[in-house]
């Protein structure tokens, strides 16, 4: 696909942030569907301008219950210690702490602080 924004723009009607960054409202709505699929596709478009192979624009969200991609990230080594010990000791694994803490995340509002709450010790 070597078309420009402008010209996805003239054939099919741009979402919101599919082009620029999404504009910040505090304390507003939740991510909706269409500006995660905005995003996603603007990303994907920057990744394909970068020569990045099996990049494709979606048309459409991945459903809920969809494989998992693998995915890097940076963390602490220290903090990643912590987190891998506390999942051993839980039985549970850094994935499903991470996907808990992001899905806690993204369900929040705009500029909210997700906090964590321990059940008091009796």
């Amino acid at each position: 696909m070597n078309e420009t924004p402008a010209a996805d723009a003239a054939t099919v009607e741009a979402l919101p942030g599919e082009f620029e960054q999404l504009p910040m409202r505090y304390g507003g709505a939740p991510i909706a569907p269409d500006e995660a699929l905005a995003v996603a596709r603007r990303i994907a478009r920057v990744q394909m301008s970068h020569g990045r192979k099996g990049a494709t624009v979606p048309d459409e969200l991945p459903p809920a219950d969809a494989l998992l991609v693998p995915w890097a990230c940076r963390l602490p080594p220290r903090l990643l210690a912590f987190v891998r010990a506390k999942a051993d000791m839980e039985g549970v694994t850094v994935t499903d702490v991470v996907t808990q803490a992001l899905q806690a995340y993204a369900n929040s509002s705009p500029g909210a602080q997700v906090a964590y709450k321990a059940p008091r010790q009796r």
